[in-house]
């Protein structure tokens, strides 16, 4: 094994090496004898004529011949794990210089470990400070809370840290040596490389894209990036701001009931006293005479519309104004159903209800739940095609500490479109529909500490589940 070693041509390498790099270089190596004493099997370089050593180790000289127990015991550690199939690094400070030392091990056959090889280099503290910080920054990356990725200047991904790999949900193997703008779709990955260009000229830039993880789950990212943080590597920051966007959401559906709310105080007061006076006087002119009467109808109509209108508002301005008590919700729905049953038998459309048994008492405002349960009832028969069925199903959770309804039907169905504008306020699917029923229904589930989920698929109908505790 020995022979690929020759002194000459380890002495021709070791000059080419410090001819390339001007660095005074020393190529050895050492097997272990069955003493357990570390003996060279070749040693040459420039290095020792560097440092002044007059004694050359020639091969069979043992590190005991040469130095002290002291030098030798800080040595056994790395060269015993080289000598288990490890290589190891060390440095040896020589005040402004210092000895950098690699040892690699050789494997036979059999992939014993026949023996170790090793380079030391002379090289200066700056170097090894360098290299000392780059390993701190190292530790610094791989620890970061925030996800990191560094790109080369074609956006080649050259490392990630931990945090990234578990934001996109992809191992380091994934995601080094693509480039960067995989993440973004369509048009997204041409604004991304333009935004790039930015980033090479010096400018940070900062943006927000939508990423799908490999388990389908959708993440909303803000990427921030900078030139040059690391030699050559350009770095990106990215931050998953899903629940930040929800939060915005909610606080601005919030701020749109709050200012409905203001606007039907507002709103009730202004219109009613007068809409009183009119219909009285309508009312007065009905009863002295019969001429007008079918036109006079009318009016009347077109006025309780917008009364109707009016308390739906005062729904949203006086939720705290509400008769809470201990009712029985079977009742309320049983009442509800009798309501509307006649609408439903109109359109040849069956009402099933399927109440579980033995329901406790809830608190709860009757008057304002049973204009829920219109409210939906109502939705799903206008919904349905005639000779459909309507279901309403109520039943306890498995803890029993919610009590459940779902009202379902089987008709026209909302897609995502739909779906993502119902409960804003004047917004309807119905010719002449307000767009606040569901908003004050949605109103009173939310003061009775309750929660409404809606699923729906176009042409397949919907489901409208409410949640309410029973305490």
């Amino acid at each position: 094994m020995n022979k690929q070693y020759e002194e000459v041509e380890i002495k021709r390498i070791a000059d080419f090496h410090h001819s390339l790099n001007h660095c005074p270089i020393h190529l050895f190596g050492l097997r272990r004898d069955a003493e357990g004493e570390y003996k060279f099997t070749y040693s040459a370089g420039s290095m020792l004529d560097e440092l002044g050593v007059s004694i050359k180790p020639s091969p069979g000289t043992s590190l005991n011949d040469l130095y002290a127990k002291e030098l030798i015991a800080e040595w056994t550690d790395p060269l015993e794990k080289a000598f288990s199939g490890l290589t190891q690094t060390a440095n040896i400070n020589l005040g402004v210089r210092s000895i950098r030392t690699t040892i690699y091990p050789v494997t036979g056959k059999n992939q014993d470990i026949l023996e170790v090889v090793g380079t030391s280099y002379i090289t200066s503290n700056s170097e090894l400070e360098n290299d000392q910080n780059l390993k701190k920054f190292k530790q610094l990356f791989n620890h970061a809370m925030e996800a990191i990725v560094l790109c080369r200047s074609n956006m080649e991904i050259a490392e990630v840290n931990d945090r990234a790999c578990e934001l996109l949900q992809l191992s380091k193997e994934e995601l080094i040596g693509h480039s960067a703008d995989q993440f973004f779709v369509g048009n997204g990955k041409e604004l991304i490389r333009k935004k790039w260009k930015e980033v090479l000229y010096g400018k940070k830039i900062k943006g927000e894209f939508r990423y799908k993880t490999p388990d389908g789950l959708v993440k909303e990212i803000e990427y921030s990036c900078e030139k040059d943080i690391v030699d050559k590597l350009h770095v990106t920051v990215l931050k998953d701001v899903t629940d930040q966007k929800l939060t915005e959401q909610k606080l601005l559906k919030a701020e749109a009931l709050n200012v409905v709310g203001e606007l039907a105080a507002g709103v009730a007061h202004e219109i009613r006293n007068p809409l009183t006076s009119l219909k009285g006087f309508v009312q007065l002119i009905q009863n002295q005479t019969d001429e007008f009467d079918q036109y006079l109808t009318i009016i009347l109509t077109e006025v309780d519309r917008i009364e109707h209108i009016i308390k739906e508002f005062l729904v949203l301005s006086k939720s705290n104004s509400q008769n809470f008590m201990m009712s029985c919700v079977t009742d309320i729905i049983n009442d509800t159903v009798d309501l509307l049953n006649t609408q439903a038998i109109m359109k040849n459309i069956e009402i099933k209800k399927d109440l579980e048994d033995h329901i406790p008492l809830i608190f709860c405002d009757p008057l304002q739940l049973k204009q829920v349960f219109i409210n939906f009832l109502k939705n799903a028969i206008e919904a349905s095609a005639v000779g459909d069925c309507v279901e309403i199903n109520m039943k306890l959770s498995r803890e029993k500490d919610f009590l459940q309804v779902q009202i379902r039907d089987y008709g026209c169905g909302m897609d995502e479109t739909v779906m993502k504008k119902i409960g804003k306020p004047f917004f309807t699917t119905k010719d002449e529909g307000t767009g606040l029923g569901l908003m004050v229904s949605t109103n009173i589930i939310k003061h009775h500490n309750g929660r409404l989920d809606v699923k729906s698929k176009k042409d397949k109908g919907t489901m409208f589940t409410i949640t309410i505790p029973i305490k």
